[in-house]
């Protein structure tokens, strides 16, 4: 799955991007679809990350289900629970830049899913996905040993 396929997915539901937007006020539902593709299109990334990082990206044979397992393991929760603390801590502004984006998109799409009293305007969710897919972007050019670091972080239990 590419991520910036997602974004631009993301895009098309908004009516925003290179092509001029329809006519009038978007649907809520479109609207409520982009923000969600948006924040999947970010969780992906992440989970392809974790994998390509810890599995290596060109994995075949055996490896290739544990690269799937791998991808699979995150938790949406815990996923921003953990980036957040661990960014905090971080000396990369790439990643605190994306744990902030990541968390803030991962309430907003809660809130495009499950909240049908809240509206959305075009310029949010273009403002949101555009900010999500520099953070993404920003994020995968961060070194691979920092981000095989952020994984562990996000995949491995600590005991106490």
């Amino acid at each position: 799955m590419n991520w910036q396929h997602s974004f631009e997915a993301a895009r098309l539901l908004a009516g925003v991007g290179d092509s001029p937007p329809a006519p009038g006020r978007p649907r809520q539902a479109m609207l409520r679809r982009a923000v969600s593709a948006a924040y999947y299109a970010m969780f992906n990334a992440l989970c392809k990350s974790n994998a390509d990082v810890l599995v290596g990206a060109s994995a075949t044979g055996q490896d290739a289900q544990l690269w799937l397992d791998t991808f699979r393991s995150l938790q949406h929760n815990v996923a921003k629970n953990r980036l957040a603390q661990y960014a905090n801590a971080a000396r990369s502004p790439a990643l605190r830049t994306f744990a902030r984006s990541f968390g803030k998109l991962q309430e907003e799409r809660i809130t495009a899913d499950y909240d049908p009293t809240v509206g959305f305007t075009r310029s949010h969710v273009a403002s949101l996905i555009n900010s999500a897919e520099d953070a993404t972007a920003a994020f995968l050019d961060i070194p691979t040993r920092t981000r095989r670091t952020l994984v562990l972080h996000l995949l491995v239990r600590r005991r106490n």
